[in-house]
């Protein structure tokens, strides 16, 4: 009998109560049994009020805080950025008398004095706007401004023009088809190069082949 009282009074302790007091009941009959009740005991019992501590029941979990068996959100591996594009080459491409190209980084042609031979022969064949005190127009190839020499140094009393070559700056594409062309040349030299050549022809080929990258 004292074994059920105490379940009981475990029940009654474990039961969910509202968050008031709640109250329970220690009934001690004449023959000294004790049972623990939440309603007042027999009038032939001994009566002792308990006071039961409050209890207030956990809120209800929210329905979208439920995850039942939630698998990990898989991580994507980051991706490295590409590597910066090499910029283009750039620079200028100048045109000598006689149709061959070079690079320059300023763009200023060099000027030098040529045998007016080389022009396209003697006599007055390539020789224009001869004006005796104001000068003479030469016309050469690669060129479009006609260079002037003073009357004193007209071809025909000394035997040299003096040019200035022409440049512009080369646009990517005419750029890289030159130092193509530049270093396929280089290439075919060092096929055939000897010992005290072979090391400046290696530095230009690693040369062009560093500006070629932009390409």
């Amino acid at each position: 009998m004292r074994r059920r009282s105490i379940r009981m009074l475990t029940l009654l302790l474990a039961a969910p109560l509202a968050a008031s007091a709640a109250e329970a009941f220690k009934c001690t009959a004449a023959d000294g049994s004790v049972a623990f009740q939440d309603h007042p005991c027999a009038r032939d019992a001994r009566q002792q009020r308990l006071q039961l501590p409050e209890y207030a029941p956990p809120p209800a979990p929210e329905p979208d805080a439920v995850v039942v068996n939630a698998k990990p959100t898989p991580v994507e591996p980051a991706v490295p950025p590409p590597p910066p594009r090499e910029p283009p080459p750039t620079f200028f491409l100048c045109t000598r008398y006689d149709g061959s190209r070079y690079s320059s980084d300023s763009g200023i042609g060099a000027r030098y004095a040529v045998p007016y031979g080389m022009l396209g022969g003697s006599g007055r064949g390539l020789a224009q706007n001869y004006g005796g005190r104001d000068g003479i127009g030469v016309s050469a190839p690669g060129l479009r401004k006609i260079p002037t020499l003073p009357a004193a140094e007209a071809p025909f009393a000394t035997g040299y023009v003096e040019v200035e070559d022409e440049c512009h700056r080369a646009a990517p594409q005419e750029a890289c088809a030159y130092l193509s062309t530049e270093l396929d040349g280089v290439r075919d030299k060092l096929k055939r190069a000897f010992s005290d050549t072979q090391a400046e022809l290696e530095r230009q080929e690693r040369q062009l082949r560093e500006r070629l990258r932009g390409c």
